[in-house]
């Protein structure tokens, strides 16, 4: 089973463990935070998106993945947020980041904005496929204009995490070169 090797000394699993408790933790408590407009600080933050992130860039995505699809549905178990329908459209977010992020993290130009472009990326094949399966009572592409404007500080968390990355710890596949 690949996903148990070694990895300096801690298996895949234990440290997919570890960073899913973290992934699902950390927005909690970044919701302790009292709304603003009537919207979670989450909603502008974007926190549930740093944990796969950084764990995409400093193990793999054999951790990343997992992490994205776990994390929310173990936050909405612990907390009740976020409601199911933006349970399902979030998850389906995290995913589609880090395959997006996982990408344009190979290309030398685009990597230095993959969590952002990865998060719009992300929203836009997401607004997609809320025509196709409306999960929400909101319109597509009211979601997607209302979600793209509140999260503008949360993208520029992105890419100051991003350019922080690359610059003061290279991704994995470069560090083992």
């Amino acid at each position: 089973m690949e996903n148990v090797r070694e990895l300096e000394g801690i298996s895949y699993l234990k440290i997919t463990g570890l960073i899913l408790v973290v992934a699902a933790s950390f927005p909690f408590f970044v919701h302790l935070i009292p709304p603003h407009n009537g919207y979670p600080v989450g909603a502008y933050l974007l926190p549930m998106f740093y944990i796969p992130f950084i764990a995409l860039f400093i193990y793999n995505w054999k951790v990343a993945l997992p992490v994205a699809i776990l994390a929310p549905i173990l936050n909405f178990m612990l907390t009740g947020n976020p409601q199911w329908g933006f349970l399902l459209v979030l998850t389906t977010e995290l995913v589609l980041f880090t395959g997006i992020a996982f990408i344009l993290l190979k290309h030398n130009v685009l990597k230095w904005t993959a969590a952002p472009l990865g998060y719009i990326g992300a929203k836009v094949i997401s607004t997609m496929l809320l025509f196709v399966f409306p999960l929400m009572l909101v319109a597509p592409l009211e979601f997607f204009f209302g979600s793209l404007a509140r999260a503008l500080p949360g993208i520029g968390i992105l890419l100051l995490l991003n350019f922080m990355l690359l610059k003061y710890r290279p991704p994995y596949w470069m560090s083992s070169k």
